[in-house]
């Protein structure tokens, strides 16, 4: 049986995904997700089929997903049973609050001693996150994980897809003063892409995001509170030892 409108909707709003976005990933209009949800328009099973692949990486893409649980162990889990003897590999484990804060965490210590085969699951148990996956995002070839870098690009694509709108304090504006203050926020849109092409592990490179942060809303541009929590809280997550 085919998925209804109003359990279409229910899954919709579950991921926390908005009609913009769903169209997008099945290349319709949102007109059509409307008619979809209002039950105007039937829903195929082929889109009841799309929404149990995508499921799983939707909730990958997710920042604010939470709480998770880091999963790694302290030693490696195969050995030469022909080699020297060794002692048997601990599992250890970080609560993290968000989806953004695990990410970070394993930025942070991948590669390290102590730190082997990381994974993440979810709350539930349901695994988020494989050691092949996790290492895609390490090599920053998974350009929809919720690192700081890539956050930062969405955040940067917003500011300038929306220059032109802001909060004007004062006097009305006048055509050359809304030109200017457009001209500056595209340019703070693009100091933050080329932040998001550093290395983001650092108090420092934290203080750089927070003063462009600053003077974006100085300007009447308030980037997208969501995504600006979650960079915040990559931060603190990186920042632990």
């Amino acid at each position: 049986m085919n998925v209804n409108a109003q359990e279409f909707k229910a899954w919709r709003e579950r991921l926390k995904l908005t009609q913009e976005t769903v169209a997008q990933r099945f290349r319709v209009s949102r007109t059509t997700i409307q008619n979809w949800e209002s039950g105007a328009t039937p829903i195929s099973q082929a889109v009841e089929m799309s929404c149990e692949i995508w499921e799983p990486r939707l909730k990958q893409e997710d920042p604010d997903l939470g709480p998770v649980t880091l999963i790694y162990t302290d030693g490696p889990m195969f050995v030469d049973p022909y080699g020297p003897r060794q002692r048997l590999a601990m599992m250890r484990q970080e609560a993290c609050p968000t989806n953004a804060w695990a990410i970070a965490r394993v930025l942070k210590c991948w590669g390290r001693d102590g730190v082997c085969n990381p994974f993440i699951i979810e709350k539930s148990g349901k695994p988020l996150w494989n050691v092949i996956e996790l290492q895609r995002v390490v090599e920053g070839s998974d350009t929809g994980a919720p690192t700081v870098s890539n956050l930062l690009k969405a955040i940067a694509e917003g500011v300038k897809s929306t220059s032109a709108s802001f909060v004007w304090t004062g006097k009305g504006p006048n055509p050359s003063g809304r030109e200017e203050r457009r001209q500056r926020i595209e340019g703070l849109a693009t100091e933050l892409e080329a932040l998001a092409a550093t290395t983001l592990d650092n108090s420092d490179s934290r203080q750089q995001v927070e003063e462009v942060f600053f003077k974006l809303r100085s300007l009447g541009k308030m980037p997208q509170d969501s995504l600006v929590n979650s960079i915040a809280q990559a931060f603190a997550a990186a920042e632990q030892d």
